[in-house]
């Protein structure tokens, strides 16, 4: 009994040293978070590293978006592979030597277009093993001040519109009457996304022909400055735009 025993200790100590030792040496590679938010036209970092630090200068990096095939980044053979850049990236993209050696993939984007928002995959891949990390970047633009004008259809009650263009990302459109009140389940908005990725946003709201004060608030959904709008009706139709 006491043999046998010592027989099934012995073969499950031993099951278990292949899978102790196919976890030395391991790395993981850690995105980021928290997106990366900054304006049209600005520098960023898209941050990324190997954990433990571990030297990538001889890896094979990829920063990519949908498409494996089509590379924001590519650095191989201990250098950077541009002939089969994405075009919408070629030269505006850099990876710092230095930062490989210590494991930071980190991948530099300059000019940052409207186009440019969306979640980035950071790649390595050592001949043995890879592994992802992602980081978002969000492109910021605040978009003009709002118009408010006037819409009268002949047979139809008055609308007022309220316009503003050259947003990222979409904005959020608030209405509000002379009290304050927050009117805006009765008004209509409509966003179109122009070639560069920004919004412009068209508000309807219908009213009737009395004096009144209606504002228009256009806030932006990252943490930017709103624009607001007023308009004063007068009793006679007469309209005063602050």
């Amino acid at each position: 009994m006491k043999m046998r025993f010592l027989g099934r200790t012995c073969l499950i100590v031993l099951s278990l040293l292949p899978a102790v030792s196919t976890q030395r040496g391991r790395w993981t590679v850690i995105g980021s978070d928290q997106p990366v938010i900054a304006e049209a036209g600005d520098d960023v970092i898209l941050p990324c590293h190997i954990s433990p630090r571990v030297s990538a200068v001889d890896m094979k990096v990829r920063w990519f978006r949908e498409r494996f095939d089509k590379p924001v980044h590519l650095y191989l053979n201990q250098r950077d592979q541009l002939s089969i850049q994405d075009s919408d990236y070629r030269g505006r993209t850099a990876l710092s030597p230095s930062a490989l050696q210590r494991g930071d993939l980190s991948l530099r984007l300059r000019n940052l277009r409207p186009s440019d928002r969306g979640v980035y995959i950071c790649y390595a891949h050592d001949g043995n093993q890879y592994e992802e990390g992602q980081a978002e970047v969000i492109v910021a633009a605040l978009g003009t001040q709002p118009s408010i004008s006037m819409d009268s259809t002949q047979g139809e009650q008055t609308r007022l519109v309220c316009r503003s263009e050259g947003w990222s990302p979409e904005p959020e459109v608030i209405w509000r009457d002379r009290d304050g009140n927050n009117v805006t389940s009765l008004s209509n908005t409509t966003v179109q996304r122009d070639s560069q990725g920004l919004r412009s946003v068209s508000s309807y709201i219908k009213i009737k022909q009395q004096s009144n004060v209606f504002s228009c608030l256009v806030r932006s959904k990252t943490p930017k400055p709103d624009w607001e709008s007023k308009l004063h009706i007068s009793s006679e139709s007469h309209m005063f735009v602050d």
